[in-house]
């Protein structure tokens, strides 16, 4: 083998390089070594001595062009994710670099902040490979042309085994860090994701394995075969029993006569205890619609929309409450807040945020996950209650039917229905997603004025858009704001700039203070909001409720925590956040304290409208019911009523005294699984449509209203 290396010196070069690159990747951005990095560069070796075989193989102008080709691939996807993952906080999978190209580019100025950033690592990953390539090129080492062809088929042949006798390797060792969920071994054979991946497998596996899913689809199965709920996981708490109270005496004392007196002894009479008035009896019953799941199954050919079928049969719906029907009739305006967080309200400074996260239904532990296109999956979250499948779930669904989502359902009850934005209307391709929602849907020179400044003014859409609804004798409005969006700096967003002198008081760094100031910009047009209602005298007749789309992954961890007054843990609490159900006519605040998120807010607000829905067909669950409590990451990590389970280290947080069963963790995940599955299923089969016969009173026309005056 050595004399092999030393008449070929091109031989090691590129399961070298590409070792590199993976462990410099590894190293910058996980900031350790571990036994991953093992993985990622055993695979880096049996791709470079594919790569060393091909290189060798043609012309030498051919071997030149492949050798490139190889090198950039790898490090420009090193570079891309290192990049990305810096700003976002997650990888970008191929199918959103593939479909939101177009759209990034308006956000140049923060690209080029993170790959500033970025540049110790980008020198190791992008820079000093291709010095080398070009170097190893221009000595001749490596991409000569083919002289012998039986010495060269010979030295391909060997390239080409050595490579196939790394990668078996590569697979047969990866049991060596285990084979439970999410483990390297799973994420390769089975439920493949790419953030676990790229860390777990390497760059180059991890592209290789989203290349497939993005061309092939993934072939991850449908399970209903495990808990399609939690009910049956239900711990009881350990109680303490109660002493017997003392039993009063209702007959007359011994040694009376007939006439109940004894001997000096007046008999005490026995209280009539006075009637309480029967309660209302309060509707538990299932919050479902009149569909028929199983006799479904049986008749569906589509073996997919049989499997959803099948799980809809057999998923425990949540049951209606003391908070059901509570705003029946009322108007429904609905938000999802660019960069929300809690972290953005000061009780001074942003006095209406203060107002409506403390006042109204207060979720004490709300969480809003960040998924994989960020913002775009953030409205799909809070307006399908879905869970996204990779990249751009909302734009896969513009043709989708979508009966549950609000803007049909209230339509159905004969409201006016309209969406807002004050971005551009084709940024995520919302000019094709939102008026599938039912909306009337308008954007920043798509129907509505709006000043063109990056980012855009919260105030000025809801000045410019209320108009339209004010006077509707019912309506429901959904705002998606941007005021909040990166970057926070005065001198890079132009409400932070706007608002500067609200926030030149405060104890925080330049860029906390920028957050707090674009967000100044949310404040105000909530106030006007509010105030124009009250004005109208519906204040007390209209909901607003609202959830962010993500946390501020533009603000540096640093000035969160500055914010936060301590080191904000990053695995679960950097996604709590704020989740609003307001209205003028609840006097007192309801204190919910429930472990719920942005996926809950569908159904939960479905519930408290009164409206015909079935709670199987979402994902998430009404926050008021009695149904046990779930949130679910993006990585699958979850929170129950009982404990956090973080999938990447295993590590399990109790939140309540309890002693969990054994099987209590594998089957929560189960269940989260499903949920993902299940989502990704409805989605991509478009599954709604075909239980559309079964739904009451569908509404399918979309609205178009007058402009206002």
């Amino acid at each position: 083998m050595s004399e092999f290396v030393k008449k070929n010196k091109r031989a090691l070069f590129f399961p070298l390089l590409f070792s590199f690159m993976e462990i410099a990747f590894h190293i910058y951005y996980f900031g350790r070594v571990d036994i991953y990095v093992l993985f990622a560069v055993l695979f880096a070796f049996s791709f470079g001595f594919a790569v060393s075989a091909l290189t060798g193989f043609f012309s030498r102008i051919a071997n030149i062009i492949i050798a490139w080709i190889a090198t950039l691939f790898v490090a420009i996807f090193c570079s891309l994710q290192m990049v990305y993952g810096h700003i976002f906080t997650r990888f970008i999978p191929l199918s959103s670099v593939a479909e939101n190209a177009g759209d990034a580019t308006e956000f140049w100025k923060q690209a080029l902040h993170g790959i500033i950033d970025c540049i110790p690592g980008l020198i190791f990953v992008l820079i000093i490979p291709i010095v080398l390539l070009a170097i190893m090129i221009r000595k001749n080492y490596i991409c000569s042309g083919t002289e012998e062809k039986k010495q060269s088929f010979i030295y391909q042949g060997i390239c080409l085994g050595t490579g196939i006798v790394f990668y078996i390797i590569a697979v047969l060792v990866l049991p060596a860090a285990g084979k439970e969920n999410f483990s390297a071994y799973d994420l390769y054979h089975n439920d493949f994701m790419l953030d676990l991946g790229i860390e777990r497998l390497g760059v180059i596996t991890g592209t290789r394995k989203d290349i497939n899913n993005f061309l092939f689809g993934d072939s991850e199965e449908i399970n209903i075969e495990d808990t399609t709920d939690l009910s049956s996981l239900v711990i009881e708490p350990v109680t303490t029993a109660t002493p017997t109270p003392p039993v009063i005496p209702t007959e007359a004392p011994k040694d009376t006569d007939k006439n109940g007196q004894g001997e000096g002894v007046t008999a005490t009479p026995v209280p009539t205890a006075t009637p309480l008035p029967t309660p209302t009896p309060i509707d538990t019953s299932p919050n479902v619609l009149d569909i028929d799941f199983a006799a479904l199954a049986e008749t569906e050919k589509n073996s997919e929309i049989k499997a959803i079928h099948k799980y809809m049969a057999d998923a425990q719906p949540t049951k209606k409450n003391e908070y059901t029907g509570m705003f029946k009739g009322y108007n429904l305006i609905y938000l999802v807040c660019e960069g929300f967080s809690p972290w953005a309200i000061d009780e001074n400074v942003t006095p209406t945020l203060y107002k409506l996260t403390h006042e109204g239904f207060v979720f004490t532990n709300f969480y809003t996950p960040i998924w994989y296109t960020s913002t775009s999956d953030g409205e799909y979250v809070a307006l399908q209650g879905l869970v996204p499948y990779s990249a751009n779930s909302f734009k896969r669904s513009k043709n989708n039917a979508l009966p549950m989502c609000f803007g049909w359902q209230f339509l159905k009850l004969g409201y006016t229905s309209r969406a807002y934005h004050a971005h551009t209307a084709t940024y995520y391709g919302r000019n094709e997603t939102h008026p599938n929602l039912g909306y009337e849907f308008k954007a920043k020179n798509a129907g509505l004025k709006i000043t063109n400044v990056w980012p855009e003014s919260d105030l000025e859409m809801i000045q410019n858009s209320l108009p339209d609804y004010i006077d509707d004798e019912h309506f429901h409005v959904y705002y998606m704001t941007v005021s909040g969006h990166m970057e926070y700096t005065f001198s890079g967003n132009t409400q932070a700039s706007h608002n500067k002198d609200a926030v030149k008081d405060l104890p925080y760094s330049s860029n906390a203070k920028a957050y707090i100031a674009c967000n100044k910009e949310l404040d105000k047009a909530l106030e006007y909001l509010i105030a124009e209602l009250e004005a109208k005298g519906i204040a007390d007749k209209t909901v607003i409720a609202f959830s962010a789309d993500h946390y501020p992954y533009g603000l540096e961890k640093e000035c969160i925590d500055e914010l936060a007054g301590h080191e904000v843990e990053k695995e679960f609490e950097l996604y709590k956040n704020c989740g609003v159900i307001w209205s003028a006519s609840i006097k007192e605040p309801i204190i919910i304290d429930k472990p719920c998120s942005s996926l809950d807010l569908v159904p939960t607000l479905s519930n408290l409208f009164g409206l015909e829905y079935d709670s199987r067909l979402l994902m998430g669950s009404d926050i008021l019911s009695d149904s046990p409590a779930l949130v679910v990451f993006s990585d699958k990590s979850f929170i129950t009523d009982y404990c956090m389970y973080n999938v990447n280290n295993g590590k399990v947080t109790m939140l309540k005294d309890v002693q969990l069963p054994d099987n209590y963790i594998s089957n929560v995940m189960a269940v989260v699984k499903n949920k993902f599955n299940i989502s990704k299923s409805i989605l991509l089969n478009n599954y709604y449509k075909s239980i559309m016969p079964y739904i009451p009173g569908v509404v399918t026309e979309r609205p178009h209203y007058p402009a206002s005056e």
